[in-house]
């Protein structure tokens, strides 16, 4: 499952959320996610792989386009997309032009709507209701990464899109790739 979104809305904070341990480096800085790292949430029936990815931007210097082209190869065999969207700041050009991007690649997309901690629920609804907009999404979750809620959900609803198969990681410990 690919993590998609703009930088700083929170997706390597959910990643580690999902998979129920730190994989993932986070700060409030933008770019720390250099690279594609993996979370995987083992469950009894599944086995949930991450790809955590650096932030969609418009590359302005060699390390953005780099950046840009991890993000651009790591959805390639995907099952899924994990589109993420922060409900704290105002959802525009930058989350559209991004969701053109994933909605056109195939795979179902489910939407986080991540931050939704301290937000009162009048504006958390107006940030779904812009977000159901971007595209055809398979599934629009409210979550807080740094609370928990929602995650068992959305870990949920992403494991439905898993097709069946072999586990490609031991589950006798946790793994960050």
């Amino acid at each position: 499952m690919a993590v998609a979104g703009r930088p700083n809305v929170g997706k390597s904070t959910l990643v580690n959320a999902l998979s129920g341990t730190k994989v993932a480096i986070v700060s409030d800085k933008p770019q720390t996610t250099r690279q594609r790292i993996f979370g995987i949430a083992n469950g009894d029936d599944h086995q949930l792989v991450l790809a955590d990815l650096p932030g969609f931007q418009r590359p302005r210097d060699a390390l953005t386009e780099r950046m840009q082209r991890t993000v651009d190869s790591a959805f390639e065999d995907v099952e899924g997309i994990l589109f993420v969207l922060s409900a704290r700041e105002r959802i525009g050009a930058g989350d559209r032009f991004i969701a053109g991007r994933v909605f056109s690649l195939g795979p179902p997309v489910v939407i986080a709507l991540n931050k939704v901690d301290r937000l009162k629920p009048g504006h958390i609804a107006t940030q779904m209701q812009t977000a159901s907009q971007l595209g055809d999404f398979h599934a629009l979750h409210p979550v807080s990464a740094k609370t928990g809620d929602g995650i068992d959900e959305l870990r949920d609803e992403l494991v439905g899109l898993l097709p069946e198969g072999p586990r490609y990681f031991p589950v006798a410990r946790r793994r960050c790739i």
